[in-house]
Formats: structure tokens, sequence, C-alpha cells
């Protein structure tokens, strides 16, 4: 197989340090390119969703978010827990 790929003239530089690293190891250039994409292509596959941290958090409960809601009247009032779980 063949890749041809147009170096704009903004890029000059890139393609003077591959002519050089290609002399200096003595590798033909096209065998640097394959392993630079080669690298670049497993990376780019290992890249995920960023991590962000939310800062230290307090334990949330489920009467924390709703609690506020009924006594607003936004959410209609439940019935009395029975206290089983399979009836509720």
């Amino acid at each position: 197989m063949q890749l041809s790929i147009y170096i704009p003239k903004q890029r000059a530089a890139v393609m003077e340090t591959l002519e050089q690293v290609a002399r200096i190891t003595g590798r033909p250039k096209s065998e640097l390119v394959l392993e630079a994409l080669e690298h670049y292509l497993r990376s780019a596959a290992e890249v995920g969703l960023a991590r962000v941290s939310l800062g230290e958090m307090n334990e949330l409960r489920r009467t924390d978010i709703y609690e506020g809601r009924l006594e607003s009247g936004f959410l209609p009032a439940l019935p009395p827990s029975t206290g089983r779980p399979d009836l509720a």
C-alpha cells in the first residue's frame, strides 16, 4: 500500500525533523511515520471521558432530595409507609 501526504509550507519543519531523524537513525522515513502513526492511534483509542473531581461530597439521602418538594406542594404526598419493602 501507499499513502501520499500533503505537507503545507507552514509545517516544513516537521519534514526537516523527519529527514534528520531518518538520517541519524538510518531508518526509512516511511517506517518512522508508520511507527508514529501507530503510537498516535493507540493512544487516541485509549482516550476516554475526562475525570472530574466534584470535591468532597456529603452522603445524599433520598429524603434530602424530595423533602422540600413535598413541603412546597411540588410533589403529592405519599401514603405513610407500612414498614414493609414489599408493599412500598
